[in-house]
Order: C-alpha cells, then sequence, then structure tokens
C-alpha cells in the first residue's frame, strides 16, 4: 500500500512537471496558432505582393523581404515583410494611388483597421497587411509595405544580409 502511495505520488509529481513546464521559446507569443517556417512566411508575403502587383497593373517594381520581430527589435515571434517600390504619375500620383487601393479592393482586399499613424489606404488579405503611399523621400516613387502574420519562431536576429531582393519573384 506504502509503495503505491509513493508511486502514484511520483506519477503525479511528473504529470505536474510536465504539463506545467512553459512553452518553447516563441511559442507563447502565437495566441496558439502554429508556427510557420521561414519559407511559409516568406511565401505568404511574397505571394501577396505578386497579387497586388498583378491587380493593380504595376510595372517597374522592385522590392525585398525582411524577418521583423513582433515584440521588439530582436525576439521571436517573427513576421515576413516586404518593401516595395513602383514609379508614381507624374501627373496626379494621389489618383495612381487611390486606384491601386480600388483594384485592391476588387481583387479582395479590404480595408484594414488603422492601429495609429500611416499615410496612404491600410488593407488587409488572408492574415497580410499592406500599407501604401507615396515615398516620402522621392514622391516619383510610391512605397508599399507588407506585413504577414506573426507565426515565425526561428531566431533572425543575426540574419546577414538583412534584405533578401525579391525583383524576379514579382513579374
Amino acid at each position: 500500500m506504502l509503495l503505491s502511495a509513493l508511486m502514484l505520488s511520483l506519477i503525479f509529481g511528473i504529470g505536474f512537471v510536465v504539463l506545467d513546464a512553459p512553452p518553447p521559446a516563441g511559442l507563447d507569443g502565437l495566441g496558439g496558432a502554429a508556427p510557420l517556417t521561414d519559407e511559409q512566411a516568406r511565401d505568404q508575403v511574397i505571394d501577396s505582393a505578386r497579387h497586388i502587383v498583378k491587380a493593380a497593373h504595376l510595372d517597374g517594381v522592385n522590392g525585398s523581404t525582411i524577418f521583423l520581430s513582433c515584440t521588439n527589435e530582436h525576439d521571436p515571434p517573427y513576421q515576413a515583410a516586404v518593401y516595395l517600390n513602383f514609379p508614381l504619375p507624374d501627373s496626379n500620383p494621389i489618383k495612381r494611388i487611390r486606384d491601386i487601393a480600388s483594384a485592391m479592393v476588387a481583387a479582395g482586399w479590404q480595408e484594414a483597421p488603422s492601429a495609429g499613424e500611416h499615410l496612404g489606404p491600410k488593407l488587409t488579405r488572408d492574415g497580410v497587411t499592406s500599407t501604401f503611399h507615396q515615398n516620402l523621400d522621392d514622391p516619383k516613387f510610391g512605397t508599399l509595405r507588407m506585413y504577414g502574420q506573426c507565426r515565425i519562431i526561428a531566431d533572425h536576429r543575426n540574419d546577414n544580409p538583412a534584405f533578401t531582393d525579391i525583383a524576379d519573384h514579382l513579374g
């Protein structure tokens, strides 16, 4: 009887330690969602970028991807992001920005709730959020930024280079 009580205590003790162990680093910030691999996360934002380039008939686009921390400057979880630049017409570039937003909405994108400041339209589709506006440094260009879901737990603190050119993936 004493042996049974000791064994039962041991089993409950081991169960408590196993069940009470903290999740692996980064998983607690995912809200129960499954993590994404780097490739899945990059594909998510690159596919969305390609979709926008086609839907809005953007020409002369160049861009790059980067992994950004969702919590601070360095720690997981991360999200994949795409930064695109594209030429704007000399006459009425703001109308072109509005036309891009209209083309995206017609292609299934929806207005995203604004969380603070932004300089232009903010749209979302399939877990990707995009913002775009006339480039403040060079008004002859538009800038489009796309952010995927915060579901990458791989460590990207020392990525070198941090930005990866994707121009060949957009056309």
